[in-house]
């Protein structure tokens, strides 16, 4: 008895295989270095594009709200194109920043970027320790240092419900000291924990000072992370608002496509002398189509991992069927990633040449 193709897990498989056995090579070429000290420029709010200055509006009204006014703007100047603004009150002990994370990488032959948009609240205390909120919706490569006190709440919007995640676990903690309030103590507070934690990173063997002294390079340990997390769906702090009616239709339209939609169109297009095999296969890639531009525009991440295990999994268990030599869940996740890429590019800030 021959078994029918299954063109979908041959690309699925095929893909995993590339990434895990391919993917390192390339990450030890292309990402970038960490150097061993920052190099800090602060931006007039002059020198901030239109963007980015619509970016920050929003933190400013907010923030004033809660008695806490823009410190400075600023930069790395040699790692990244991050764009920072920190805000104190001189009431509270607490910092906050608000920070746009925007990054190139060609670890496949192809050049993708990466966002972010992140607040946080930081209160340093007197036994060294920090205490960090955040909104990071990536899970870190990195290890955490052991001074390092880390909430995530990657779903919080506001910064007041932030703050008061973030006092929370502050008044519990050790006496707190006053954060930096100028652009000069905020630069020399960011140059000494930087080196802080790479010295940590080094001790655990995720970071390796490279011979010419001046940068870091992170180690296959990291890297080793950095694909796993790829692979891992639940690595991305997900929004639920934005994740069930991708999934609901990812999981839904396939499967009522392939049991009733394309049979109805097979047949009437022999009513036209349409071959039905033809027509049961463009209805099928039309739904896979609008399927993968869903998935790409509302979950941005991991969409290629999404597309299949929403869409592959449910067909082949209600419809019991290979669905024969048209990789449909590949083409998805091709059209996934190419929106959630487009997405991207338009809404850049700090790198405008991408959009080009």
């Amino acid at each position: 008895m021959r078994v029918p193709i299954d063109a979908d897990l041959f690309a699925f498989l095929y893909t995993l295989a590339f990434i895990v056995f391919g993917s390192l090579p390339q990450l030890r070429r292309n990402v970038a270095r960490i150097p061993v000290q920052y190099e800090i420029e602060e931006i007039p709010p002059s020198k901030l594009s239109e963007k980015q200055a619509q970016y920050f509006a929003p933190y400013d009204q907010k923030l004033a709200a809660m008695n806490y006014w823009p410190t400075c703007t600023y930069r790395v100047t040699n790692y990244g194109h991050n764009l920072m603004r920190s805000y104190v009150n001189s009431a509270e002990t607490s910092r906050f920043v608000a920070m746009i994370v925007e990054l190139t990488t060609n670890v496949t032959g192809k050049q993708a970027i990466g966002q972010g948009r992140m607040m946080s609240f930081h209160t340093q205390f007197t036994d060294d320790r920090i205490l960090t909120t955040r909104t990071m919706n990536l899970k870190t490569v990195m290890d955490r240092p052991p001074y390092q006190v880390l909430q995530e709440r990657p779903h919080i919007t506001e910064p007041a419900e932030l703050k008061k995640e973030h006092e929370k676990l502050a008044a519990v903690l050790a006496c707190p000291v006053a954060p930096p309030s100028t652009a000069a103590g905020i630069f020399k507070y960011m140059k000494s924990e930087h080196e802080r934690f790479c010295s940590h990173q080094v001790a655990q063997g995720t970071l390796r000072l490279q011979p010419d002294g001046i940068s870091y390079a992170m180690t296959d340990k990291v890297f080793w992370r950095g694909i796993r997390n790829h692979l891992n769906p639940f690595a991305n702090r997900f929004s639920l608002r934005q994740f069930l009616p991708a999934a609901l239709v990812s999981e839904i339209l396939p499967v009522v496509t392939a049991l009733k939609l394309a049979p109805a169109v097979a047949h009437a297009a022999q009513e036209f002398g349409i071959p039905s095999a033809a027509a049961s296969e463009a209805t099928m890639l039309a739904c896979y189509i609008a399927v993968g531009a869903l998935v790409g525009y509302l979950l941005e991440r991991h969409t290629f991992v999404w597309v299949f295990l929403l869409t592959y999994i449910p067909v082949r268990l209600l419809a019991a069927a290979s669905l024969g030599h048209v990789p449909y869940s590949a083409i998805a996740g091709l059209i996934a990633y190419s929106v959630s890429q487009a997405k991207k590019r338009r809404r850049a800030i700090l790198i405008p040449q991408i959009t080009k």
